[in-house]
């Protein structure tokens, strides 16, 4: 791995959360692949880690291939643009008679006025034993358009799903074959196949734990392809290429849409196969011809662009869980590859000044969570990543602007240094309200304090009908702050979905041996809620005094061998680690809770009345 791609992935790490699947990216600049890599695992169930060998469906981007195989076959003298489609297919017939004005460059165009998409068949988890054209004519047999054909564009499956039909039909082999033997092969873009040929040496990711997203919907929509494969396929639009003539590049280029709506820009747009054929996008200088095609399946999302100003082709596929923009993504990234080349392409944006990243990168604190702020190119993310591994994007992305870091929904960041500590202020809502302080070292931590990291700590006296203690103050860990010296994290757990945070991550900073103190200033929010944890040993256990509870070190406990609440009396907490498959009887006015190892409350009598058996965590007499 390069150091561009190193740099690229960590910037797209950033906005992916914890558990996403796969998310692949590649960018090729004059002919040569400067960034390629797969982030993410091959399916949730396996968890194999994804490689740039691995393949996604790419959906709609399938259009451009077809339409590159129409056009190839336009230039054999064997499809004539401007044909009725009928002609190519005898068996179509449809009750509304316009549908033998059709012509294929109707299809290729989103001009047919055909209702949209067939779905059956559409994705499949296995594809031999179907006829899927049978179920094409008999759908269309059952079917009126919904416009005359050219009166205007709207976005059409079903005309690629004739096209496909038509070449088909003209050269004698199956869609997946011809594209195979005239498209992909001959480029050595050996992992592009439709579904019916899928190259199995080239691992298809799967979002979910079950089969595999496959399909029968092929010219719309059907091919899987690696990134770096895609990029192959699209180096072909920038330079003379045997795979089709420099005219029908041209063709597939004009735009071809038509509205009758004087304030559209949108259907105009289409090309042949293109969704754009003179994308902008606010922000960048991308230059003019720039060719775009998306593409959306049931587990996927793919931009594909072609940037001749530039002569790069780019292209970025991720599984919905990433719940990334993937356009915006693909282009932030290849903004800062090409800042690496010495080639400013924002506009409106300058970069980052490098004595502002030196200032204000890094970790910054709020009482409940240690946030960073990354700084590439012209823009900042802000991510909150807590002691336990779990990461997610706090904050939309931030732009540089010159003057000021904000987004186009006009939120803001400001920052001032006050009596030696700096703080920043977000504008929202019309108004400037204080955000967060920034974490510095402090005076380094000793051996008892060292000794504390990692230790888990239960609540021992919880009161029966309390039920803040379940959603977010059951139990806490000590970690230390990543990358900062002396700053100690109070990590609570908690139930998600409750409106507390399911993580409260507290800051404190020791004063002694056996106590720490919140230390954050911020004014408004951003200082609430202070902890000031107060340890004390008793008969070689150690116990702490926050938040209005007693904890106890849990590696202490006592084992769990079957007890109840006739024979324990007072409050008891205990440790297991073998199932518990079932819940001693609970006496009115008591209250049992379990806890798993993670110290996440999953049965509490008071407010999850469903019990599942836990083989390993904590139990709690109350």
């Amino acid at each position: 791995m390069n150091a561009l791609t190193r740099k690229l992935s960590e910037i797209l790490s950033y906005s992916l959360p914890k558990n996403y699947t796969s998310a692949s990216y590649a960018i090729l600049k004059d002919g040569e692949l400067i960034a390629n890599d797969a982030l993410g695992v091959q399916d949730k169930k396996s968890k194999v880690p994804a490689t740039t060998d691995c393949t996604y469906n790419v959906c709609s981007v399938s259009k451009v291939y077809c339409a590159v195989a129409v056009m190839q076959l336009v230039e054999k003298g064997l499809i004539d643009l401007d044909k009725p489609v009928c002609e190519y297919l005898p068996r179509m017939s449809m009750p509304d008679p316009r549908y033998k004005k059709i012509t294929v460059r109707h299809c290729l165009s989103h001009t047919s006025g055909l209702p949209g998409t067939q779905w059956k068949g559409f994705s499949v988890s296995e594809v031999e034993g179907y006829d899927y054209y049978e179920t094409v004519y008999d759908y269309l047999s059952k079917n009126v358009l919904k416009a005359e054909p050219g009166e205007y564009a709207v976005y059409c499956n079903d005309g690629f799903t004739l096209a496909e039909m038509v070449v088909a039909a003209v050269s004698g082999e199956t869609f997946a074959e011809y594209c195979q033997h005239h498209i992909t092969d001959p480029l050595g873009a050996f992992s592009t196949r439709l579904s019916p040929v899928r190259n199995k040496e080239y691992p298809l990711v799967n979002m979910t734990e079950g089969a595999a997203e496959l399909f029968l919907f092929q010219g719309g929509g059907g091919f899987t392809t690696s990134m770096k494969d895609l990029v192959k396929f699209g180096q072909q639009f920038l330079q003379p290429s045997a795979m089709l003539s420099e005219a029908s590049k041209a063709e597939m280029a004009k735009g071809h849409g038509v509205s009758f709506l004087k304030h559209d820009d949108r259907a105009v747009g289409y090309g042949l196969g293109w969704d754009y054929v003179q994308f902008k996008r606010n922000g960048y200088d991308l230059g003019e011809g720039v060719l775009l095609k998306s593409g959306q399946s049931f587990q996927f999302a793919t931009q594909f662009l072609v940037i001749p100003k530039y002569n790069a082709v780019i292209c970025l596929s991720a599984t919905h869980d990433c719940m990334i923009d993937v356009q915006e993504t693909i282009i932030r990234l290849f903004a800062v590859a090409m800042l690496e080349q010495g080639v400013n392409i924002y506009d409106g944006l300058v970069p980052v000044p490098q004595e502002m990243i030196d200032q204000l990168g890094g970790t910054w604190l709020i009482p409940t969570a240690a946030l960073n702020f990354h700084f590439y190119g012209a823009h900042c993310s802000i991510t909150c990543d807590d002691t336990r591994g779990g990461h997610k994007m706090h904050t939309p992305m931030l732009s540089w602007n010159g003057e000021q870091l904000a987004d186009e929904m006009g939120r803001a960041l400001a920052f001032e240094t006050v009596d030696g500590e700096t703080f920043a202020s977000q504008f929202t809502t019309g108004k400037w309200l204080p955000y967060a302080q920034k974490a510095h070292d402090r005076a380094p931590l000793n051996d008892t304090w060292k000794n504390r990291l990692g230790k888990k700590f239960i609540v021992m006296d919880a009161p029966a009908n309390d039920m803040v203690i379940n959603d977010m103050v059951t139990s806490f860990s000590v970690a230390p702050l990543k990358d900062i010296e002396g700053t100690v994290i109070l990590s609570f757990s908690g139930r998600t979905g409750t409106g507390a945070p399911s993580l409260f991550e507290a800051p404190v900073a020791p004063i002694d041996d056996h106590m720490a103190t919140a230390f954050l200033r911020t004014p408004g929010n951003p200082s609430r809620d202070a902890m000031t944890p107060i340890f004390e040993l008793r008969d070689g256990v150690e116990y702490c005094h926050v938040a209005s509870f007693l904890y106890r070190d849990a590696a202490t406990l006592p084992h769990y061998e079957g007890q109840t609440f006739e024979n324990l009396g007072d409050d008891k907490v205990f440790r297991f680690g073998y199932p518990i498959t079932k819940l001693p009887n609970i006496p009115n006015g008591r209250r049992l809770m379990i806890l798993r190892d993670d110290m996440t409350c999953v049965y509490d009598s008071l407010m999850i009345p469903a019990f599942q058996p836990v083989d390993k965590g904590y139990i709690l007499f109350i």
